[in-house]
């Protein structure tokens, strides 16, 4: 597991993702996931993948049209936001941000089946993704508790983007892998806001707020860590969906079933260099 962990770092060149170790936490019916050096998070960048083609146009046009909407419509100005609006938007986002791994590892494990061809180490990256981002939402919901109002607009929400990805990922997968990776990028940027906000001490509540044992637990956290150090481990693991998601838009089209993942190893490295991938530009 430790070594996947260098090799991923490796294999992204100069794409820089945060300095983690991979642990499996048996006692919580966890999946494998980054622990990350919280030293190395801090200079996490806010990048950008330049479109490439209609593909990535549309995906990236997509993308831009639901987050200034949804900005509209949740009143997100950065600088005057407060911690109870921005719990709000987390809580809401991450009830969504778990869809896409989940349908993505569904299909994938339906077509290896259908198929018998192996996945290439897709489907279980893509479901702890989906588990990573549902840990991020019960970290949230840990400090709020929506009511029934919220709880509903989410399960409207859930249902139309679940019948709509569900139906893109059946048509173009690597689409919506651009889709998820221009999303994580919103993320990203999100999360650094509401950092630097809490650093500039406009968000004084959380400015000496303790993490929860689940979070330190989860992320491996000092025993006396801040809720500051949570949000920095959540940026983090968005800044590794970011980087995969558009890693796995750039593989070969073969790559959707008996294509290689970002887990190399010394007997997979000679099969997966048949397919022709692209490196995640620079940005």
């Amino acid at each position: 597991m430790f070594k996947h962990a260098k090799q991923l770092t490796r294999h992204f060149g100069s794409i820089k993702v945060p300095e983690h170790k991979i642990v499996i936490d048996a006692t919580s019916y966890r999946m494998a996931h980054p622990i990350w050096c919280l030293k190395d998070a801090e200079n996490v960048e806010v990048t950008h993948h330049k479109p490439q083609g209609a593909r990535d146009w549309i995906a990236f046009g997509i993308m831009k049209s639901l987050r200034k909407s949804f900005d509209f419509l949740t009143g997100y100005k950065p600088g005057e936001m407060t911690e109870y609006q921005y719990l709000r938007r987390f809580i809401f986002l991450e009830t969504v941000a778990g869809i896409p791994g989940m349908i993505g590892g569904m299909i994938r494990h339906t077509k290896s089946l259908g198929t018998m061809k192996e996945d290439g180490g897709w489907i279980h990256h893509l479901l702890e993704e989906a588990e990573n981002e549902r840990m991020h939402l019960f970290t949230f919901l840990g400090l709020r508790s929506p009511g029934i109002l919220f709880r509903f607009g989410v399960l409207c929400t859930q249902a139309v983007f679940l019948a709509a990805f569900t139906t893109s990922y059946l048509l173009s997968p690597r689409s919506c892998h651009r889709f998820v990776g221009y999303l994580e990028e919103e993320a990203v940027k999100t999360y650094t806001n509401c950092i630097k906000e809490l650093d500039e001490g406009k968000l004084p509540m959380w400015t000496n707020f303790a993490a929860g044992p689940d979070a330190i637990k989860y992320w491996g956290l000092p025993e006396n860590a801040k809720f500051r150090d949570v949000l920095l481990a959540v940026r983090a693991d968005e800044v590794m969906h970011r980087e995969v998601n558009h890693h796995l838009a750039d593989l070969h089209p073969e790559a959707r079933i008996g294509g290689h993942n970002y887990f190399f190893t010394e007997n997979t490295v000679g099969e997966a260099n048949k397919f022709e991938s692209k490196e995640v530009p620079k940005s």
